[in-house]
């Protein structure tokens, strides 16, 4: 006989003894069940604790560094930054992956770069992107566009030709600024 076939008798005899049981005091099922039960939740419970348990051990993924803030940290009175003084400012392993960071966001890559630092590859003063509107705040609170209202009564014009200064084109010369209330003339009228 094989093991297989074995086991399966074994279960066979098992069950009969069951069966015999179940139909000689019916309460024992209820107890049999009962107990199955209990156990198949308790296992099922550590099932889950051991998967959610290895959920927070794997390592959450990294957000990628802001290269363009890092970048314009690294050129702050205008100048180029190498790929190698990039790489230790946001912590990369090497320039390969700083140039992955780079691609994308979208910031240039070039050969040769001078800076005091040394020559090399790195981001031209001219490719470092300019922050965000959001991140610069260039905004003071005496801004005119925060300003409160102008509530002045003197604010309608009282006639368009005596209000305020004109500015009257000379060909492709420029353009002349005249001022309404200087009534003086500075040319002479007349014939020739």
């Amino acid at each position: 006989m094989s093991e297989r076939t074995a086991r399966l008798v074994l279960v066979a005899v098992l069950l009969l003894a069951m069966w015999g049981v179940v139909a000689a005091v019916p309460e024992t099922a209820y107890v049999v069940v009962g107990v199955l039960l209990c156990l198949a939740w308790q296992r099922a419970t550590r099932w889950f604790a051991r998967r959610r348990q290895d959920d927070e051990d794997e390592p959450a993924a990294e957000e990628a560094p802001d290269v363009a803030a890092a970048l314009r940290t690294l050129s702050g009175d205008g100048r180029h930054v190498l790929l190698t003084e990039l790489q230790k400012a946001v912590g990369a392993p090497d320039t390969k992956a700083v140039r992955t960071l780079l691609k994308a966001a979208g910031i240039r890559v070039r050969s040769g770069v001078r800076t005091p630092a040394g020559n090399g590859p790195g981001i031209h003063q001219d490719d470092i992107p300019a922050p965000s509107p959001a991140e610069s705040d260039a905004h003071s609170d005496a801004c005119c566009c925060r300003s409160g209202n102008n509530t002045n009564a003197n604010n309608a014009p009282e006639d368009p030709s005596q209000k305020g200064l004109r500015v009257e084109p000379i060909g492709l010369a420029g353009a002349v600024v005249r001022d309404p209330a200087d009534a003086a003339r500075r040319h002479q009228v007349g014939g020739h």
